[in-house]
């Protein structure tokens, strides 16, 4: 499935965890955090305030000159909350429950957008609005939520995507010499979204799965049914259905069947980074620049970082849809890539860019911007107490 992270990808949609890196002219901090959507997957990082410019700069980064050097408050005052300011005991349990909370909200998101890219056109629901509401009257809350515990394990993928995302950073800063926060952001982060698919892809495949189950019929007609038909055909009462899944999975495919897409899912969450990063650092410098027109005085800095990543989250999400369909449908209707793609573009043609679009972009955004609010919230809870005093909020 889709945030790169923050960015759903991609619980299935990519709701990929991530690592988060917080710069300002002033100071840097590296913060391991969730980031994945629908599948979900962008991770969320600050904007260097640099010198303000007499005019929007066009290109979609920083200036070069921004580079990555961690300095001290000058004012005495803590900024930006490194790991020497944490409670680290503290800070994990918080932050990994944070991340949960957000995950479990937004998830009934995750099942629309599936259901509405496998469907042919406009078959079972007629848009996003109407699958909600026929999902909540027929299924239950259940039926928003089938298949969450399987995507629970993605929780676990903070510790890859953080190790490759730094140590990319690294390598591009120290033996290339790039030094545009942008520019190196978004490559360390599509690399790391690459490696973080190892565990996104099989717990998305069998969470999609259990995700259309009772209407399978309307979702994979004519299409390859054989790990469906082993579950309907399996007499094993004390497997719960993604156990029944696991087994199935495995008994048709073998362990390649869990990695059904890799390929594809990785084109949905890497690009995904590429579009988020210039999109997040580019709104930031528009609001300065409006604000040395206008008011002349600096702004919000999380203000200015939610509303970014809200839209970073939104443009990821409308530039790699037609991505993310075909992953899917690669995923359950078990084709290969280009009967996937054939059947694709000539059962549904243009609504490839807008198909489950809306729940993509809805929950993407949302993720996006709590991510950004919330993460640098806990943080600041999490101080020591020799630093309590020292915090900006």
């Amino acid at each position: 499935m889709e945030i790169c992270s923050p960015v759903d990808y991609h619980m299935n949609y990519h709701w990929n965890i991530y690592s988060c890196v917080f710069f300002t002219n002033e100071s840097l901090a590296y913060n391991p955090v969730i980031a994945t959507e629908e599948v979900m997957s962008v991770p969320v990082e600050s904007v260097p305030r640099g010198h303000l410019e007499l005019h929007p700069r066009i290109p979609l980064s920083p200036p070069d000159n921004d580079l990555i050097v961690p300095t001290r408050s000058q004012d005495d005052l803590i900024k930006i909350v490194e790991w020497d300011h944490m409670n680290l005991a503290l800070f994990y349990p918080l932050s990994l429950s944070s991340t949960f909370a957000v995950r479990a909200m937004l998830y009934p998101f995750a099942v629309v957008r599936s259901r509405l890219q496998l469907q042919k056109q406009h078959a079972v629901y007629k848009n996003t609005f109407d699958a909600f509401v026929n999902i909540s009257k027929k299924e239950g809350i259940r039926g928003l939520f089938r298949g969450f515990w399987v995507t629970i394990p993605q929780l676990s993928t903070s510790l890859i995507y953080s190790t490759v995302y730094e140590k990319f950073r690294s390598i591009l800063n120290r033996d290339f010499g790039i030094y545009s926060v942008a520019g190196v952001s978004s490559l360390a982060g599509g690399a790391a979204s690459f490696c973080s698919q190892s565990i996104f892809v099989p717990t998305d495949i069998i969470a999609q799965y259990m995700m259309i189950y009772y209407k399978a019929d309307k979702f994979v007609a004519g299409s390859d049914r054989r790990v469906l038909n082993y579950v309907l055909n399996e007499k094993n009462p004390r497997l719960t259905l993604g156990l029944r899944f696991i087994r199935a999975i495995y008994k048709v495919d073998g362990p390649r069947g869990f990695y059904r897409g890799f390929f594809a899912s990785a084109m949905v969450a890497t690009p995904s980074c590429l579009v988020f990063w210039p999109v997040y650092y580019w709104i930031q410098d528009l609001f300065n620049w409006i604000r040395e027109k206008t008011t002349g005085r600096p702004g919000i800095l999380l203000f200015d970082q939610a509303v970014a990543a809200t839209i970073g989250g939104a443009a990821s999400s409308i530039c790699t849809n037609p991505m993310e369909m075909l992953r899917i449908r690669l995923q359950i209707h078990r084709t290969n890539y280009m009967d996937t793609m054939t059947k694709m573009l000539k059962e549904e043609k243009h609504l490839i860019f807008t198909k489950g679009l809306t729940p993509r972009m809805l929950s993407y955004s949302i993720y996006c911007c709590i991510i950004m609010v919330g993460y640098e919230a806990v943080k600041r809870v999490c101080v020591l107490p020799e630093y309590k005093d020292k915090i900006v909020w």
